[in-house]
């Protein structure tokens, strides 16, 4: 059997245990990488990825890329770049994303993405922890319901999971003027939520109006100095509510809580918290259904290595999907039967 041939679109945490997945895997060859730093550029992808050298040397060169023989990315950008992935898609290489791809209806370059999709006879699969493993939660609790009435999903993520830069990201230690003064804050990280409640609408039949964004903003009562300096009165947590809508009433909902930790927040702000595991599915129907997951493991693995294994579990299945947008549903539940990947190098 040929082995799948495998592109790395950047190179980050999640990315690197994605390439040491792939190399570990006797049915997936990494062929390409591409890289976003000048100081990655030329270096051999194994290397990058804390393992002896994989014969791949990183570019910044995108034609470079897409002139290779490839049959998917692991495409892991910071944001959505529907300008890079439409390219992808016409070349004929089948996409797989953890921060794009769930459901792009809502934007002018969906029917770009069509068009590219039916060009190159290939396909996009967003997926991942939250987006990802949540909403298709949601779609497995409705399972045993004969009516659906509204979901809710609740995450609650501490920072001991997230990196300096995505604290920075979201606003932690900036006052609340601060942040509302700044461009590319809460709403325009998090608006991709939206398509996932539409999404959820859209698999499980709920009618749908409308959409809803909101956060909330919870000051530390004490000061952190850890990963950043974040002051006492600063952001310590946020509370982000993306709702799809029906009349005014939410139909999907999927909240979720970032927060330093306990201690740095005020006990109502831990109130509203899942009350077990990190997320937790509420589907109301007949009858309701209610799940809770939880990994448990170091916190390194729990945010990179679930959100990059989840990826590199689909490749098999997306590639073998109609061309188009891929849904959970047009999927069998991905796993991947493999030996152990290679540990990173200690120094690396």
């Amino acid at each position: 059997m040929e082995k799948f041939r495998i592109v790395q679109w950047f190179t980050g945490d999640i990315a690197q245990h994605q390439i040491r997945l792939v190399d570990a895997h006797p049915l997936m060859e990494l062929v390409g990488a591409f890289v976003f730093h000048d100081e990655k550029v030329g270096r051999d992808a194994g290397e990058i990825a804390g393992i002896g050298p994989l014969g791949v040397r990183a570019t910044r060169d995108m034609d470079e890329i897409l002139s290779l023989e490839a049959d998917c990315v692991l495409y892991n950008p910071p944001t959505e770049r529907y300008d890079e992935i439409v390219p992808i898609l016409a070349s004929g290489k089948n996409v797989i994303s953890i921060m794009s791809g769930w459901n792009p209806r809502r934007y002018e370059c969906f029917p770009d993405i069509v068009d590219a999709c039916a060009e190159g006879e290939s396909s996009l699969f967003g997926t991942g922890l939250n987006p990802g493993l949540s909403y298709e939660l949601a779609l497995i609790g409705s399972s045993i319901c004969h009516e659906v009435e509204s979901v809710y999903i609740s995450t609650c993520e501490r920072q001991s999971t997230l990196s300096p830069v995505f604290l920075e990201k979201f606003g932690f230690g900036r006052t609340e003027e601060e942040l509302a003064r700044t461009e590319g804050g809460a709403r325009a990280i998090f608006d991709n939520l939206l398509q996932i409640t539409d999404l959820i609408c859209r698999e499980l039949g709920l009618a749908h109006d409308g959409n809803e964004l909101t956060y909330e903003y919870e000051p530390a009562t004490r000061d952190y100095d850890e990963k950043i300096l974040i002051r006492k009165g600063t952001m310590a947590g946020l509370v982000v509510k993306a709702s799809s809508t029906h009349g005014g009433v939410p139909k999907a909902t999927i909240e979720l809580r970032f927060l330093l930790g306990t201690d740095y927040v005020s006990q109502e702000f831990l109130a509203g918290a899942p009350k077990q595991g990190w997320i937790e599915v509420d589907v109301r129907g007949t009858p309701g259904s209610r799940l809770t997951h939880e990994i448990y493991a170091d916190e390194k693995v729990v945010k990179t290595r679930s959100t990059g294994t989840k990826a590199v579990n689909a490749i098999p299945f997306v590639c073998a999907a109609a061309p188009g947008l891929v849904s959970p549903l047009d999927l069998p539940l991905p796993r991947m039967l493999k030996p152990e990947a290679r540990s990173p190098k200690p120094d690396a």
